[in-house]
């Protein structure tokens, strides 16, 4: 085998002796591959973009792209031996989802699994898949899953609801611009939220249901069902969202040395990000799809001081 003059583009190839076939050494293709790979994912590079840089076809991109492995990320025996406040979460791509559990201190994404729908027991079943790698977690922030807030104290969590999430549910029943007073009212205290201690917010919850307790059980006869129905339904649905989880509002006020997050922004702000690189590049089949959002979930972020 003996070395041959490389191509336009450089690269020193080899010559078999034996069947005359010129090949480039594996391991600068391997090299390539991942800058193909790490740039397509990451600098918003085209197909056609980079065939011009590399000076090879949009075929044989697509081709070395494909054959790019993912590789999981190795995960360090002193971190795992850290606490974690545990945020939890799925996002959407189409006829799947990703659900994902991250490490709110270090920024980092400890497990995901891509599935059809979000359940409890797909939750539960993570958390329990990371302690049993060794992590030990002190509570699991989650935008309040049917079921799952209840299930996470029953198995002894500190579980602690999305205070952005509770707003968005409270705005769905009431709108963003209610018409009654008291409407307008629920939602002045619900926009309070973020910057209200647990004594005060429900101190002025408490006052608004006083004042329109009266209100919220007036009721009106409907011709078409021939029965009698709450006239304020979306109102008094706002306020019970909002009763039916005034425990897990405030758990991070409760156990202020555990650095518990009160919202699931550090994954919010992941998946926006995911999705635009995912939405740069349409037209992916599945497989390269999926390994592209595990690429971008491996990536370490800078962890809070």
């Amino acid at each position: 085998m003996v070395k041959k003059n490389g191509r336009q583009n450089r690269r020193q190839r080899y010559l078999c002796r034996a069947c005359g076939h010129s090949f480039q050494s594996s391991r600068h293709l391997i090299k390539r591959q991942h800058q193909l790979w790490n740039q397509y994912v990451f600098k918003r590079q085209t197909l056609a973009d980079l065939a011009d840089s590399f000076n090879l076809s949009t075929k044989h991109i697509r081709r070395e792209l494909k054959r790019v492995p993912f590789k999981v990320p190795l995960v360090i025996a002193s971190e795992i031996s850290q606490p974690v406040a545990l945020v939890c979460d799925t996002t959407y791509f189409g006829c799947y989802g990703v659900m994902v559990w991250r490490c709110f201190n270090r920024r980092s994404n400890l497990l995901w699994h891509f599935v059809a729908e979000e359940s409890v027991n797909q939750y539960m079943a993570g958390i329990k898949e990371l302690e049993a790698k060794g992590y030990t977690i002190t509570s699991v922030t989650c935008d309040g899953h049917k079921g799952l807030l209840l299930a996470l104290t029953l198995a002894g969590y500190k579980a602690q609801l999305c205070q952005f999430h509770m707003m968005k549910t409270v705005t769905k029943y009431l709108t963003s611009k209610p018409l009654l007073l008291a409407g307008q009212e629920l939602r002045s205290i619900i926009l309070s939220l973020p910057r209200a201690t647990q004594e005060i917010f429900f101190q002025q919850l408490n006052q608004w249901v006083s004042k329109w307790s009266e209100f919220l059980k007036e009721k009106t006869f409907n011709p078409e069902t021939g029965r009698w129905q709450y006239t304020h339904r979306r109102i008094r649905s706002a306020y019970h969202s909002l009763d039916y989880n005034r425990s897990y509002l405030f758990t991070f006020e409760k156990y202020v040395t555990l650095k518990i997050p009160k919202t699931t922004n550090t994954l919010d702000g992941t998946f926006s990000h995911l999705k635009q690189k995912v939405r740069i590049h349409r037209g992916l089949n599945l497989n390269t799809q999926r390994k592209m959002v595990e690429t971008i979930l491996a990536q370490p972020s800078k962890p809070i001081s």
